[in-house]
């Protein structure tokens, strides 16, 4: 017999649920979800066919007492062309992961 009563989820059963999909590869299902509770996280970024790219930070350099002289872009111009304008996304057969380098030129002060 179904009952009347909603579920009850705790904030850890809530947790588990994401980090099960996300380890399962399913992060568009926690986009979707975060979304349903009112959070934007995909991108501005349009393609042609009115579709909305994901687009997340999650890997930051912190520093102190340094003084940040360069940084490396993390697509070409030509990669990020093909992704924003051409409908391509990460991962695929020219960059094998979603996840994209950071790296960053530092001098002492």
């Amino acid at each position: 017999e179904l009952q009347d009563t909603p579920a009850e989820l705790t904030r850890e059963d809530w947790y588990g649920i994401f980090a099960r999909e996300l380890s399962e590869g399913k992060w568009w299902q926690v986009v979707y979800d975060l979304e349903v509770c009112g959070s934007s996280v995909r991108s501005q970024h349009e393609s042609n066919r009115g579709d909305q790219f994901y687009q997340g930070w999650l890997d930051y350099i912190y520093f102190a007492r340094m003084a940040c002289v360069g940084v490396q872009d993390a697509l070409t111009d030509s990669e990020r062309s093909r992704i924003y304008s051409d409908g391509d996304a990460l991962p695929n057969e020219w960059h094998p992961s979603d996840h994209l380098p950071v790296a960053a030129i530092f001098s002492w002060k």
